[in-house]
């Protein structure tokens, strides 16, 4: 260490010093960074979840992407488990736009969809299987 003259400084060095003895060693030494690590990574691996199993119910949410290939706008788009209540997931969709909803997921993943168009027409498809595919084109045939 290099002592340094200027008033207070001595002090300061001399402070310096003596906290120096007792910190951790010398990152920079050849290999103190893969011991100061060893122990962060036997701790992340400990805070691992155990994966889910094949077998088990789904969980969690389903996100579905809805494109509007109409000529008009949707007015509102509701979604529910097949056979259950639907609820609203989206608003106003302007043709050509798409959205992206986030949906409870369902047993079986059937859902029923309904939407009512600006042209005061309506769409509505029952059994349709999101986690197949998270895709939902609103056409006009």
């Amino acid at each position: 260490m290099k002592t340094l003259f200027f008033g207070s400084s001595l002090l300061f060095a001399a402070c310096c010093a003596a906290s120096a003895q007792t910190s951790p060693p010398d990152p920079l030494q050849p290999g103190a960074a893969a011991e100061a690590a060893a122990p962060e990574i036997k701790h992340a691996a400990s805070k691992r979840r155990p994966a889910p199993h094949r077998n088990a119910a789904p969980t969690g949410r389903l996100t579905v992407t809805i494109t509007n290939k109409r000529s008009v706008g949707l007015v509102e788009l509701e979604v529910g488990p097949a056979g259950g209540e639907l609820k609203k997931v989206q608003g106003a969709l302007a043709f050509g736009r798409k959205a992206v909803v986030h949906l409870p997921r369902a047993k079986d993943c059937l859902y029923d969809i309904r939407g009512h168009y600006a042209d005061e027409a309506d769409t509505d498809l029952t059994g349709v299987d999101l986690c197949k595919d998270k895709v939902i084109n609103l056409t006009d045939e």
